[in-house]
């Protein structure tokens, strides 16, 4: 990772950066810095600017469909979050939109989430801090999280959620999300609560592994991935609901 002196450690608030390889957030984003991969491993900080607009698409959304579950209420985020972003018809100019290092001399002049309105050039970590905000103003317990994910074979950092919800505990993802009843729906699994506080804890060493296989919609594709990928405990939430260490 390549961070200048200024970030190295500290935002221009002297809080804590939130990114790199591996971090578990379990607040609501106001003006928190995330760390954005922008290619050959160089990072640049993002916060997530003003989502007024998401908020009401949100309660629109919840409001105008027969809501009735939890699995409906996640639905509705989803689709918040997809409508907000526009899709994700131009993801290859995402970093359009951030500043370099070198050209960050102030907090204002980070790059914002809520710049991206629109632009159908989100990716995961604008979409999973969004989720993590909509998630939180409905009264859910919930968690950002970045990790290492093995998608298919192959080795990502991927940013997503985990959430409770009447002592049930979830993976939650709108980037690679999963089909329910016919409808795109960013429930993945369900988890056990040990291995919710192991993979939702800030440490890195310790951690639980999870592997799970499901439909994804949006590439029109079966997955197999291992969220927190690289820890020594494995939980199987595949069919067979194995277990493993």
């Amino acid at each position: 990772m390549k961070l200048n002196n200024r970030y190295i450690g500290c935002n221009f608030t002297g809080t804590a950066v939130i990114g790199g390889i591996d971090s578990s957030f379990n607040g609501l984003f106001t003006n928190e810095e995330v760390l954005i991969e922008g290619g050959l491993c160089d990072y640049v900080p993002c916060m997530l600017g003003n989502i007024d607009e998401a908020y009401i698409i949100l309660k629109e959304k919840i409001k105008n469909n027969n809501v009735s579950t939890f699995k409906d209420i996640c639905a509705c985020i989803y689709e918040t979050v997809d409508e907000y972003f526009g899709g994700i018809k131009n993801i290859k100019t995402r970093m359009n939109y951030y500043n370099t290092l070198d050209d960050i001399m102030a907090e204002e002049d980070i790059g914002k989430v809520s710049t991206l309105k629109g632009k159908g050039a989100a990716m995961c970590v604008e979409r999973a801090m969004l989720s993590q905000n909509l998630l939180k103003s409905l009264g859910i317990n919930s968690f950002y999280k970045t990790s290492a994910i093995m998608n298919n074979e192959k080795k990502e950092i991927h940013a997503y959620n985990l959430v409770e919800y009447n002592n049930t505990f979830y993976i939650f993802d709108t980037s690679i999300p999963s089909l329910m009843d016919n409808k795109i729906n960013p429930l993945i699994t369900t988890i056990p609560k040990e291995v919710f506080d192991n993979i939702s804890n800030k440490s890195q060493k310790i951690g639980y592994s999870v592997t799970v296989s499901h439909f994804n919609p949006i590439r029109n594709k079966d997955v197999k991935i291992t969220y927190d990928y690289g820890r020594k405990d494995i939980y199987y939430a595949d069919i067979e609901q194995k277990r493993s260490k």
